[in-house]
């Protein structure tokens, strides 16, 4: 073997090492965005208040404090005084929203008409009980970790209707 041989297997070897380097590093920029993207956030931290109006049988829940959240990944699960009544309710019905402290949503149920139009359903969203003390209402956040094998559902808050 001449030496023009050696410096073109050494060239060869550069390259070969140059090309890996830069295929790893696109490798580490599409798993970077495509997490982002693909939904892998850890749970929010953010803190819920809720208030009741027994005339109109309404319950509104309030971002009070922490992390901006993704109204995609909110949803009200509300379990009925006895418990055998249970409903979800999205935050969003769109979900391409973010909620930030102050923003509220209300539920009311369809055995009151609170504005007198005839249309038993005037709050933002309704569930088809009534809302009414010993009603229990959780803020819960669904997203999938970084790391984590799955989706998971952490309960962020709960209002129990009657409590205060």
């Amino acid at each position: 073997m001449e030496v023009s041989d050696y410096v073109r297997a050494a060239f060869g070897v550069e390259r070969v090492a140059v090309w890996l380097a830069a295929g790893v590093a696109v490798a580490v920029v599409v798993l970077a965005v495509g997490a982002s993207g693909a939904g892998i956030v850890d749970p929010p931290t953010a803190s819920f208040d809720g208030s009741y109006d027994a005339d109109t049988h309404t319950v509104t829940i309030t971002h009070a404090g922490g992390d901006t959240v993704s109204t995609a990944r909110l949803a009200l699960v509300v379990t009925g005084e006895s418990g055998t009544n249970v409903a979800t309710v999205n935050w969003s019905e769109d979900g391409g929203e973010k909620l930030a402290p102050g923003g509220t949503l209300s539920l009311d149920d369809p055995t009151v008409d609170a504005d007198g139009d005839g249309d038993y359903f005037d709050a933002d969203r309704t569930v088809g009980f009534p809302l009414t003390a010993g009603v229990t209402v959780e803020v819960r956040w669904t997203g999938r970790p970084l790391g984590g094998a799955g989706a998971q559902t952490v309960t962020l808050d709960t209002y129990a209707v009657g409590a205060n």
